[in-house]
């Protein structure tokens, strides 16, 4: 218990520590889950990223995790959420951060160095578009592929589907069709005897 009471307390440091540095920037601060979440400005959080990684109280030294969330019916398409971990003080600090389609991140590839590969899946995704990133080529998805699988911008049922037929030895498109029939379904258990 009292280990607990020492880490909120420095919990409670680290807040106060994180609002004075960067209250332009930051929308909120929540302690939850023994983790310190921060809510950003997706514009100067470059600047948060250096000085976390190379502050002297925080050490936030390895970018555990990235991802993204994409959102259909909300004023911004994406919520990017980057877990970075300090060993030394056993603290985990997630940042996100929400941005729209046409807003360019500025790649933390330069800070953290495993941040290359996840934004490189990232933009194959999601198509979020890095800047100052080296190498952004399609790591997932072919080099043919158009689009970004995970924004589910493609129809889910279509018109037309796409098989080979064995008699023409060929690809043929032919129209969809949806008919729904009655299915009966039996509910007895097939692993019980049943004695007729």
């Amino acid at each position: 218990m009292n280990d607990m009471k020492e880490r909120l307390i420095d919990l409670n440091y680290y807040y106060i520590y994180i609002n004075r540095i960067y209250n332009k920037f930051i929308y909120s601060i929540i302690i939850k889950y023994n983790c310190l979440f921060l809510i950003l400005n997706y514009i100067l959080y470059i600047n948060l990223f250096n000085s976390i990684k190379y502050s002297n109280v925080l050490k936030m030294n390895t970018l555990s995790d990235f991802t993204v969330i994409n959102h259909i019916d909300n004023i911004y398409d994406f919520e990017l959420i980057y877990i970075v971990l300090s060993y030394k003080l056993n603290l985990r600090l997630i940042i996100k951060l929400f941005c729209k389609k046409e807003d360019l991140i500025i790649s933390l590839s330069n800070i953290y160095i495993n941040a290359n590969w996840l934004e490189r899946e990232i933009r194959d995704l999601f198509g979020i578009k890095f800047i100052y990133h080296k190498d952004l080529r399609r790591i997932l998805t072919d080099y043919g592929f158009i689009g970004h699988p995970l924004l589910k911008l493609y129809p889910l049922m279509g018109f037309t589907e796409l098989r080979y037929d064995d008699s023409l030895n060929k690809i043929v498109k032919d129209f969809i069709e949806l008919s729904q029939a009655y299915r009966f379904y039996i509910y007895i258990n097939p692993w019980i005897k049943w004695n007729n």
